[in-house]
C-alpha cells in the first residue's frame, strides 16, 4: 500500500510506502510522514504515480514550458 502525500514546504504531491517513516521532496525538505497531509492511497507503485500526476496537474496545470515571443 502506498500513501499519496503533500510536501509541507512547497506543496508538491509525492508518494511513499505506507511503512516508511520519512519522505524527502525534490525541493530538499525532509518530513516525517506522520506529520504530512495524506491525500489518498494506492494499491501499487504504478497507481501511486498516476495519482500523483493527477493531483499535481489538478493543482498546477499540465507540465511543460511556456514559449515567450
Amino acid at each position: 500500500m502506498y500513501l499519496i502525500l503533500r510536501c509541507r514546504k512547497c506543496g508538491r504531491f509525492l508518494y511513499a510506502r505506507q511503512d516508511a517513516k520519512t519522505k524527502r521532496c525534490v525541493c530538499g525538505y525532509t518530513s516525517k510522514i506522520s506529520r504530512m497531509l495524506k491525500v489518498d492511497t494506492a494499491r501499487d507503485e504504478r497507481e501511486a504515480g498516476e495519482k500523483v500526476r493527477y493531483y499535481q496537474e489538478k493543482a498546477h496545470g499540465p507540465p511543460g514550458f511556456v514559449k515567450f515571443h
